[in-house]
């Protein structure tokens, strides 16, 4: 049942081609990511690459080392991490007031990354955390400051998000994207949370690239199935904007 309906998603955001550039399978076992849990990622991916000819990565909530095995298994494109430069306690309703910390370790990160083509993508505005952190810097400051780490980290690219269905702020993007191209020549900065038709154009002005769920879903309703007209109209304003 969760591959066949996975394929149906994936076909319905692919479009034969003409629907979104990559695809992003992300688990919904929140805190933690069980062997059970990888093993039937792996087979849903497994699935999805034999039908679909797309760039794929993963996304493995609070466990970078499951989702590189699962990249270095399946071949995949990329990873996101939910945490890499944040020491963070998650807020997450879903974990019924469980609390633990979440700290990454750079080193062991890149530790499980050497040897793969996988490019890493990492949040630093961060999604369902509160940031341990203690600073007397303003937040634009403080993200900056996560940028410049993933940076030195060797990351591919940073993911500055917010609540589910909410966009970042448009100055924070644009300012983090000035930073982090400054820093680094062409360092991709990409938008992971409340993107939509009427938003896009403008974000993606300041941005590489946008990760979607949420709009994409029927009625914008995170467990209903992808709405193939909701992907239409989405690339459709992605195309007339910036591929013609």
């Amino acid at each position: 049942y969760v591959t066949e309906k996975a394929l149906a998603d994936a076909r319905n955001l692919h479009l034969g081609g003409n629907g979104v550039d990559a695809l992003l399978i992300e688990n919904s076992s929140i805190p933690f990511v069980t062997e059970e849990t990888a093993m039937r990622m792996s087979s849903v991916i497994e699935a999805i690459i034999a039908e679909i000819d797309t760039v794929i990565g993963v996304y493995a909530h609070n466990d970078y080392r499951a989702a590189f095995k699962l990249a270095r298994l399946q071949g995949l494109s990329f990873v996101q991490l939910d945490i890499h430069s944040d020491k963070a306690r998650p807020d997450f309703t879903s974990t019924n007031g469980l609390q633990f910390n979440a700290v990454v370790d750079l080193a062991d990160v890149e530790k499980h990354r050497k040897g793969t083509d996988t490019a890493l993508f990492v949040n630093i505005y961060l999604k369902g955390y509160k940031s341990l952190k203690t600073y007397s810097l303003q937040e634009l400051e403080r993200i900056k400051e996560s940028a410049k780490i993933a940076i030195d980290s060797k990351a591919d690219g940073v993911v500055l998000t917010r609540i589910t269905g909410v966009a970042p702020s448009l100055a924070v993007v644009r300012d983090v994207e000035e930073f982090a191209k400054t820093y680094q020549s062409g360092f991709p900065v990409l938008i992971g949370s409340g993107m939509i038709p009427a938003l896009v154009g403008n974000f993606l002005e300041h941005a590489d690239g946008a990760i979607v769920r949420t709009y994409f879903k029927a009625n914008s309703t995170k467990h209903n199935p992808v709405d193939k007209k909701r992907v239409e109209d989405f690339m459709g304003v992605v195309h007339r904007r910036f591929r013609q």
